[in-house]
């Protein structure tokens, strides 16, 4: 995948765009991006995804205090996968955001771009104060000789799909709801980093992962997941938690890899999430909690089966 920031652009080719934030890479945006792929295929120029980092809604309101899906670092890599060709990332700013819908257009969408289609979701806007939409977009085709297609809402059992739903469900810890629409396990990558070494001392070693303070994590709990790790799959369980056993304050994220013994510190993993098994609980003494553990992981073992 070809990545472009604004001091490549203009672009040297012309495109067939499809613009937004994507957090969450679901079946909803792969919609897009595959309508995207077939009218480049068809018009025979090159297809690209256009999105923002940050978040928009990060600078439009800080407030919200907004935890993602996808890191920029996790986004990037979802589209690797799906074999995007070409990504344009345009750093969003407060100053972006007062562009008016018909500046992006012509500024963006046609004198850096090159776009002759454009792609977009059924409640698409853009431009200061949200003014520009799919009505706008018809209106001006003709003008600037792009073809404008927008993509009914993609939906299962009855739901929309859509970032802000995805991201109820995990904050409810409805983790099977999630991956329905994200058309996979939600994950959590991160780097391998030192702990206090509490879980080798119960006889269940955990590799501690620095997340993101972006990062939207699940409610507290242990839970099934599959650990990969330089393309090899494990399983693992996963407890995100203050740890009350032991009085800890911060909030830590880490994983037991099952049947796994070697040094990875300073390694990066994903950790996909199948199923929260139990909320966070704390125990009486080490030994109760180390009974727990066992069950846990036997647990585990039968769900990832």
């Amino acid at each position: 995948m070809k990545i472009y920031t604004p001091k490549d652009l203009p672009l040297p080719f012309e495109t067939v765009i499809t613009i937004g934030s994507f957090d969450g890479i679901h079946l909803g945006h792969k919609a897009l991006f595959e309508e995207t792929k077939n009218l480049a295929y068809l018009l025979n120029i090159k297809p690209a995804i256009v999105s923002f980092d940050p978040h928009p809604r990060m600078v439009l309101f800080p407030e919200s205090n907004l935890k993602l899906l996808t890191t920029l670092e996790e986004k990037l890599y979802l589209l690797s996968k799906l074999e995007i060709e070409n990504l344009i990332l345009i750093p969003f700013t407060k100053a972006f955001s007062e562009l008016s819908h018909d500046l992006f257009v012509q500024e963006y969408i046609v004198d850096k771009l090159k776009a002759k289609g454009i792609i977009v979701g059924f409640n698409f806007r853009f431009g200061k104060n949200r003014r520009g939409d799919i009505d706008y977009l018809n209106k001006i085709a003709q003008k600037y000789n792009f073809i404008v297609k927008a993509i009914p809402p993609v939906t299962l059992n009855n739901i929309i799909i859509s970032s802000s739903k995805i991201r109820n469900f995990i904050e409810m810890g409805q983790i099977e709801e999630a991956n329905k629409l994200l058309g996979r396990p939600y994950f959590i990558m991160g780097k391998v980093i030192k702990g206090k070494g509490r879980g080798k001392n119960l006889g269940f070693p955990t590799a501690n992962i620095e997340v993101s303070p972006i990062k939207l994590l699940p409610p507290a709990g242990v839970y099934a997941v599959w650990v990969t790790l330089n393309n090899e799959k494990l399983k693992g369980a996963l407890n995100i938690g203050k740890r009350p056993t032991f009085e800890e304050k911060e909030i830590s994220v880490e994983v037991h890899i099952f049947n796994f013994n070697k040094n990875i510190y300073g390694e990066t993993l994903k950790i996909e999430l199948i199923k929260r098994i139990r909320e966070e609980k704390k125990f009486s003494s080490a030994d109760e909690l180390k009974d727990q553990i066992k069950k846990d992981c036997k647990l585990i073992e039968q769900i990832l089966h």
